[in-house]
């Protein structure tokens, strides 16, 4: 507001003006909210307010209700970001024509004239004002951010974005980033492996990049490791329950040991329950896919998980694996080798782990101690057929490997 004035300095730039009453409204956080009542006088056909020569149907809006954000929510099949904007002081941000001016004066106390020269409360046309500048400021963000959709209550704004759309950016290998953009997201993927611990592995790609940084201000291009990485993030961001169990600090230890051989198959225990597995001929025959040694120890884990799922195992356990294999408990702990196959095969697994809740923590054992080892060479010698536990051999599996019953 300006002033204040007296009466004469008002008459000798405006011929004619209005007055209203200056009234207040206390807000929430206990600050004034000054009100220009421009519907003053009521019912008085001899002095018609300001308010009565608006006509309120030239300044319709566009804000969407209860109705509008609830049909949005019901119809979403995946999870989003939901985020609060609301405007500062936003009509008094938005200035009034020059030529209404005369028409939003308000009389002080003692007989003094303010200027309001911006939109303001009590007048009719004011939200629809408002609405105007609003429905392009929304416009410009959409354009501007990566925003699925805006909603809009007046001043309130309610953001709507992709759990995905944040990291996407980084799949982008010619898009630079700062070290700072990448250290934040390391954060946040840090934080989100509270949720997901067995995706950890995952981040490390962000700490090699950041290590790898000379010139902190020098934006670089995300390396393909880390590509790799946000496509696992986006993958199990998307496709998992977001509610998880708190994993149980302390492994839980069922007795689950596994081996493989090439000349025979894979022998897994699993709570005293045996199974064990026939490599078919030509299993590791596939130029387009290499499969050796390794590929097949990946494959005891998955198929010692299934045994162990099919026990009912509770949600929120670490558990312990027996391996005599170095190279398998390092990809346990890794969840990734340099193996493609292997790593085809882990994606599968750490897809079994999250969506059922539970982890994996690799133990050491001598080949002497491996009592997976005879099942895993064809021999079933201490082996009792009671305690011989069918699976049922994944359709993606089934061409390599067949259960010996």
């Amino acid at each position: 507001m300006h002033g204040p004035f007296t009466h004469q300095q008002v008459a000798e730039r405006f011929p004619f003006f209005r007055t209203s009453p200056l009234g207040a409204v206390v807000n929430g956080d206990g600050s004034v909210r000054p009100i220009n009542d421009l519907s003053f006088p009521r019912n008085d056909p001899r002095v018609p307010s300001v308010n009565s020569f608006v006509d309120k149907s030239d300044f319709t809006t566009t804000w969407d209700d209860f109705r509008v954000v609830s049909a949005f929510l019901r119809a979403r099949d995946k999870p989003c970001q939901l985020a609060l904007f609301d405007w500062e002081k936003a009509y008094r941000q938005i200035p009034k024509n020059p030529a209404q001016w005369p028409y939003l004066l308000t009389l002080t106390f003692d007989d003094r004239l303010l200027l309001d020269t911006r939109i303001t409360f009590g007048g009719v046309a004011g939200c629809g004002s408002f609405g105007r500048p609003a429905d392009g400021w929304k416009r410009i963000m959409l354009h501007e951010f990566d925003l699925t959709t805006i909603f809009r209550w007046v001043d309130d704004n309610l953001f709507v974005k992709e759990l995905q759309s944040l990291m996407k950016a980084f799949l982008n290998k010619s898009w630079p980033f700062t070290y700072d953009k990448a250290e934040i997201m390391a954060g946040r993927l840090g934080h989100a492996a509270y949720i997901f611990p067995q995706m950890r592995c995952y981040i490390n790609g962000f700490y090699r990049w950041m290590n790898n940084w000379i010139f902190c201000h020098h934006p670089r291009c995300p390396p393909p490791y880390v590509v790799k990485d946000i496509e696992r993030w986006i993958h199990t961001l998307t496709t998992q329950r977001l509610t998880r169990l708190i994993a149980s600090p302390h492994p839980t230890d069922v007795g689950w040991v596994g081996n493989a051989s090439t000349s025979f198959g894979i022998g897994v225990i699993v709570s005293g329950r045996w199974a064990q597995f026939r490599v078919t001929p030509g299993w590791n025959q596939d130029p387009e896919m290499p499969r050796d040694i390794s590929w097949l120890e990946t494959v005891v884990v998955r198929l010692g998980l299934i045994i162990l799922l099919s026990m009912k195992a509770r949600p929120g356990k670490v558990f312990l694996v027996e391996t005599d294999n170095s190279s398998t408990k390092s990809v346990i702990q890794k969840r990734r080798a340099g193996n493609v196959a292997v790593n085809e095969e882990w994606k599968i697994i750490q897809d079994l782990l999250i969506s059922q809740d539970i982890d994996l923590l690799a133990r050491t054992v001598t080949l002497a101690n491996n009592r997976a080892d005879g099942l895993s060479r064809g021999d079933r010698a201490g082996m009792q057929v009671k305690h011989q536990i069918r699976v049922s051999v994944p359709s993606d599996l089934s061409p390599f490997v067949t259960e010996v019953v």
